[in-house]
């Protein structure tokens, strides 16, 4: 195909080179014009040469293309002789996997017969089984029927000794019920009194504190602490706020003069959701404030003075002072 379309090219150059001759005089041209548009002899050489050398460029590619033609039909070869061994391979493992399969179908069958025996013995058995189980669970029935009227008897003795021991309980339980009432009372007085002595104790803990702060400040001699102590909470600064009207803060005011407090000021809260009776400190005056919350009691607590006042300590009235 490839010379073919060499042939007719340089059929259609030698046309150009000496067929304008022959048509010189058809198209009506001069003989300068003729002569000016006239191919040379060496431009003609030139693309004869441009011409060859595409031609050799054509040849190489033609003949690469056979190789790898070549190659290409090898590769297929190869690749079909490689198909027909592995099919080949492939045939006989497939008879193999074939027999083995009949064989194995074989064995299942008989397997399934032997199955078939061992379920017809087994039935065979548990039929005997059964027919002994029935007479045993006679046997255990009569057996059962006795037990249960042995158990009636045993219940209703045991019920006749269950009444005989609630009586007995019931005359115990009220000798026990007078002696643990009598426990319970003496148990309140005696948990009265242990509130009592915790209460004092911790009055105490918290004047021994107070005598501490005073005995740094000033030496005193063991005769003179009490009055020193004295004196000491009745220069406090203290002032007394109700939650309600004013005759609370003057309880509260009466029940702080009689434990030894010099109250300074009394007058309403600002507002009135206090629920327990609450003593506000300014610093350095903690202890005091425990001291009085001991005095007051279990429904008193104590905050710090979070705003500014002249006063060391403000109790406010609760709810239930």
């Amino acid at each position: 195909m490839y010379r073919g379309f060499i042939i007719v090219l340089i059929m259609q150059l030698g046309f150009f080179i000496h067929g304008c001759t022959t048509l010189e005089h058809i198209d009506g041209s001069s003989k300068e014009e003729r002569k000016q548009f006239k191919m040379s002899k060496y431009e003609t050489m030139n693309k004869m040469e441009k011409v060859r050398a595409e031609n050799v460029n054509l040849q190489r590619q033609i003949d690469i293309l056979n190789i790898l033609g070549k190659e290409k039909q090898r590769i297929i070869d190869e690749n079909e002789s490689k198909i027909a061994r592995v099919r080949k391979e492939n045939e006989s493992k497939i008879a193999e996997i074939k027999e083995e399969n009949e064989l194995l179908n074989e064995e299942i069958k008989n397997l399934k017969s032997e199955s078939e025996r061992i379920r017809d013995e087994n039935e065979s058995m548990i039929a005997g089984i059964r027919g002994e189980n029935q007479n045993e669970l006679a046997r255990l029935r009569e057996e059962n029927e006795l037990l249960n009227e042995e158990i009636k008897n045993l219940k209703s003795e045991s019920e006749r000794i269950r009444d005989e021991n609630e009586s007995m309980i019931a005359g115990i339980r009220g000798e026990n019920q007078n002696e643990l009432a009598r426990l319970r009372e003496e148990n309140k007085a005696l948990n009265e009194e242990i509130k009592n002595l915790k209460s004092e104790n911790q009055r105490i803990k918290y004047e021994n504190k107070s005598l501490v702060k005073i005995l740094t400040r000033q030496k005193e001699t063991p005769s003179s602490q009490s009055n020193a102590f004295k004196k000491y909470i009745q220069k406090l600064k203290i002032k007394v706020l109700s939650r309600d009207s004013k005759n609370s803060a003057e309880k509260m005011a009466k029940k702080l003069n009689k434990i030894g407090y010099d109250i300074k000021s009394i007058s309403y809260a600002p507002r009135s959701k206090f629920l327990r009776n609450t003593v506000y400190f300014a610093p350095e005056f903690k202890d005091e404030a425990e001291m009085i919350v001991v005095s007051l009691g279990g429904n008193t607590t104590f905050k710090p003075l979070n705003w500014p006042s002249v006063f060391d300590l403000i109790v406010v009235t609760g709810k239930n002072p």
